[in-house]
C-alpha cells in the first residue's frame, strides 16, 4: 500500500498539528487549513467539503477534481 503522506505531499504542503498532519484541501478553494491526513490510521479527511478516506480514495479523487 502507498504511503499517504507522500501522496499527499504531491499536491498540497502538510504541517504537523497536534495529533495530525495538516493543510489547504486540494478538492476545494481552501484557505482554513481544513484537510487532515493521519499517519499513523493511514487516513485522509476534509472538514470543509467532507471528503475523506484512504490513498486510494484521495488518488481517485485528486485524478477527478478539475486543475
Amino acid at each position: 500500500m502507498s504511503d499517504l503522506v507522500q501522496i499527499v505531499s504531491k499536491y498540497i504542503t502538510l504541517q504537523e498539528g497536534r495529533k495530525a498532519l495538516k493543510g489547504n484541501c486540494p478538492f476545494h478553494p481552501d484557505q482554513s487549513g481544513s484537510f487532515m491526513v493521519s499517519p499513523e490510521k493511514k487516513m485522509f479527511k476534509c472538514f470543509g467539503c467532507g471528503k475523506e478516506g484512504g490513498p486510494a480514495e484521495f488518488e481517485l479523487w485528486i485524478a477527478n477534481t478539475p486543475k
